[in-house]
C-alpha cells in the first residue's frame, strides 16, 4: 500500500515544508506564517465581516451578563432576567463562560468578542497540525492547515461567537484520545464538543459509538469502552448543571429542549420534510457543496482502487461513515444553513489529503502504463506521485485563496454599530425596548432595556415593549420591522436610516 509517509514533502512544495518533521524551525516558521494570515486578513473586517447576527448576538449577551452578573442568561426587562437561559443559546458554556472571563479581563465589547474567537481559529490551527502529523502524516499537517487557513467558511464561522469551531477542535481532541485508547480523556472532550454546538455535534455520539463498536476488541470488552468513554462525556454536563440548577429544578426543561432538536422550525410553520425538499437541490447547485461532494467522491474512489486504506486509518474512516450523513441530514432538515456543515467540511479535507497520493498514483499508472517492471520507469513513475500531488495541491489552494479575497460571501454590514452609534449620540439617558433584534440588545446597558425575541425555536420570549404601559414604557424602540401598532405612542426617527428602525416616544424626552 503506497503510505503517506512515503511521500516526500520536499517534492510536493521545494522550500516550504521540511523535509523530517522534526525540524522545529522551519515549523515554527510555517505555523507562525499561517496564524499571521489569519489574524491580519481577519483584523482590518473583524466586527463586520461577517456582520454581527442573530445568534452572536444572543451568545455574546450571554456571556456579557455571567461576567456582570453570574447568570448565563438574557435580560429582558430592567435588571431582570428571564430564567430560561438554559433554552436560548445555541452555543453552549464551553464557549460563553470563557467568553466571560475574556470579557472580565479585557472589558466588553465586540471587539473583544471577535478577537477572542480569532484565539480560537488560532488554536484550532494549532491543534490541527500537531494532531494531523501525530495520527495520519507530517504531508497531511502541512496541507490541511494551508487549505483550513484558505477556506472562506472558516473565516464565516470562526468570526462570529458560535461553537462551531471550538466544537471541531474539542473533537479533534477526543478523536486523538480515541486514537490512543485514552476513553476518559476522550468522552470528557467529546461532552465538550457536543455542548459547544448541540446541533452540529450531537452527531459525534453515534459516530464514536459505531467505531468503538466495530473496533477489534472482544465484546465485553467494547461495552466496557463504550461506558467509559459516555460516563466521562457526562462529566462535561456538570458545569452545565451547575449554571442552570434552577432551572432544572423547575422541571420542563429537557421536553423544551428535545421539542427544539426535533424541529426548531415548526412554528415558522415548516416541516422537516418540506425543508429537506427544498434543500435537496442545492447539492448541485451550490458551488461549495459541489465542491466538497467532488472530494468525497475522490475519497470513494480511493479506497475502491486502494483496498488496504480502510485498514490504515479504520476509526476515521467509520467515525466519517457515521458522521457525514447525519451531519448532510441536520442541513437538509435546516432552512439551508451551510453553517451546519462546517465540521463535515473540515473532516472532509481531511479524507481527501489521505486519499490523494492513492489517486494520484492510479492516474500515473495509467498514464505511464507501458514499460511496467522496467526498474528506470519504474523510478520515474514514483518520482512523479509527489508532483502531481503538489500540483494538485497548490491548484485547491490558490483557487481557494482567490475566493477567500475576491469571492467570498461573508455578509459585511456595520448597521448594529451605525445603530448603536446613533442612539447613544442622540438619546444617551434614554431606555430603550429591543424588538427582536438581540444585536442591539447585547451592547445595550442591563439597566436601561427591555428585550422580546422571535424567531425559529425561540417565539415570544421576553418582555413585549409595544405592551409595557405607563411611566415603564421605553423612551425608544429599535425593532427589524414596521409595525403599525407602534403609531399609538410612538413616531419613528427618519433621521436615521443606515440600521434598523428606530422609533421615539412623541412625548421625548419625558418630563
Amino acid at each position: 500500500p503506497y503510505k503517506l509517509e512515503n511521500v516526500r514533502m520536499s517534492y510536493l512544495f521545494p522550500n516550504m515544508f521540511p523535509e523530517h518533521s522534526s525540524d522545529k524551525a522551519k515549523r515554527f516558521v510555517f505555523l507562525l506564517a499561517v496564524l499571521l494570515f489569519i489574524n491580519f486578513y481577519s483584523i482590518s473586517t473583524l466586527t463586520t465581516k461577517p456582520a454581527y447576527w442573530y445568534d452572536e448576538a444572543i451568545n455574546v449577551e450571554l456571556a456579557r451578563n455571567f461576567a456582570d452578573f453570574g447568570k448565563l442568561d438574557l435580560v429582558i426587562a430592567p435588571n431582570t432576567f428571564s430564567g430560561k437561559g438554559a433554552t436560548v443559546g445555541s452555543t453552549g458554556y464551553p464557549v460563553t463562560v470563557p467568553l466571560a472571563g475574556f470579557f472580565k479581563l479585557f472589558g466588553f465589547g465586540l471587539s473583544q468578542a471577535r478577537i477572542y474567537m480569532l484565539l480560537w481559529m488560532s488554536a484550532l490551527i494549532l491543534v490541527f497540525f500537531f494532531i494531523a502529523k501525530k495520527l495520519w502524516s507530517v504531508y497531511v499537517a502541512y496541507a490541511g492547515t494551508l487549505l483550513i487557513a484558505t477556506f472562506a467558511p472558516f473565516y464565516g464561522n470562526g468570526r462570529s461567537v458560535m461553537g462551531e469551531i471550538p466544537g471541531f477542535l474539542f473533537s479533534l481532541l477526543s478523536f486523538y484520545f480515541l486514537e490512543q485508547r485514552k476513553w476518559w480523556q476522550s468522552g470528557i472532550l467529546l461532552g465538550l464538543a457536543v455542548i459547544s454546538k448541540p446541533s452540529i455535534f450531537i452527531f459525534l455520539i453515534p459516530a464514536y459509538a459505531l467505531a468503538v463498536l466495530l473496533a477489534g476488541d472482544v465484546w465485553k470488552q467494547k461495552l466496557l469502552n463504550l461506558v467509559k468513554l459516555g460516563a466521562s462525556s457526562l462529566l462535561a454536563l456538570l458545569p452545565w448543571f451547575i449554571i442552570y440548577a434552577k432551572e432544572i429544578s423547575r422541571g420542563g426543561l429537557g421536553e423544551d429542549l428535545l421539542a427544539h432538536f426535533k424541529n426548531p422550525y415548526s412554528e415558522a410553520g415548516a416541516s422537516v420534510l418540506q425543508n429537506i425538499s427544498n434543500n435537496l437541490p442545492t447539492l448541485v447547485t451550490s458551488t461549495t457543496l459541489l465542491y466538497f461532494l467532488v472530494l468525497f467522491a475522490a475519497v470513494i474512489l480511493s479506497l475502491y482502487l486502494e483496498r488496504t486504506l480502510f485498514r490504515e486509518y479504520k476509526n476515521l474512516f467509520i467515525f466519517a461513515s457515521a458522521y457525514l450523513p447525519l451531519a448532510l441530514l441536520q442541513y437538509l432538515k435546516s432552512f439551508g444553513y451551510l453553517r451546519y456543515l462546517i465540521a463535515a467540511e473540515l473532516l472532509i479535507f481531511i479524507l481527501f489529503l489521505i486519499a490523494l497520493p492513492v489517486l494520484v498514483r492510479w492516474l500515473v499508472s495509467c498514464c505511464h502504463s507501458r514499460g511496467g517492471g522496467n526498474p528506470e520507469n519504474d523510478i520515474r513513475r514514483k518520482n512523479w506521485v509527489p508532483v502531481f500531488m503538489g500540483m494538485t495541491l497548490a491548484v485547491i489552494i490558490s483557487v481557494q485563496t482567490v475566493h477567500l479575497f475576491w469571492f467570498s460571501d461573508l455578509y459585511p454590514s456595520e448597521k448594529t454599530q451605525k445603530t448603536f452609534v446613533y442612539l447613544f449620540s442622540e438619546y444617551p439617558q434614554a431606555t430603550f425596548g429591543v424588538y427582536n433584534v438581540p444585536q442591539l440588545g447585547s451592547l445595550l446597558p442591563s439597566d436601561k432595556k427591555y428585550q422580546y425575541l422571535s424567531t425559529y425555536g425561540l417565539s415570544h420570549f421576553g418582555v413585549n415593549p409595544f405592551v409595557v404601559s405607563g411611566d415603564r414604557r421605553p423612551d425608544v424602540i429599535v425593532a427589524d420591522a414596521d409595525d403599525p401598532a407602534l403609531s399609538l405612542f410612538y413616531e419613528k426617527d427618519t433621521a436615521f436610516s443606515d440600521g434598523f428602525l428606530i422609533y421615539k416616544h412623541k412625548q421625548f424626552p419625558r418630563p
